[in-house]
């Protein structure tokens, strides 16, 4: 699903995929409240959080979640 959504949105939206467990992945996780998974940040293009939080637990909310970030 993650290809697709990449495939997608190309140029549209920057996926990264950080790991909670590696030093850095955890100091950004806990910067952002995550400390379950899936976790979810989302910024816009100046850089804002407008999303945080335990992420959608179905594919359709992860779509949702993503078609927002995008603008649509």
């Amino acid at each position: 699903m993650w290809s697709d959504l990449q495939s997608q949105y190309a140029g549209q939206i920057e996926f990264i995929v950080v790991d909670r467990d590696s030093d850095s992945g955890g100091a950004f996780a806990r910067s952002h409240g995550i400390y379950y998974q899936p976790g979810f940040v989302v910024f816009d293009s100046a850089g804002n959080r407008t999303y945080n939080g335990l992420g959608p637990s179905t594919e359709s909310g992860l779509r949702t979640l993503v078609a927002s970030a995008a603008g649509g």
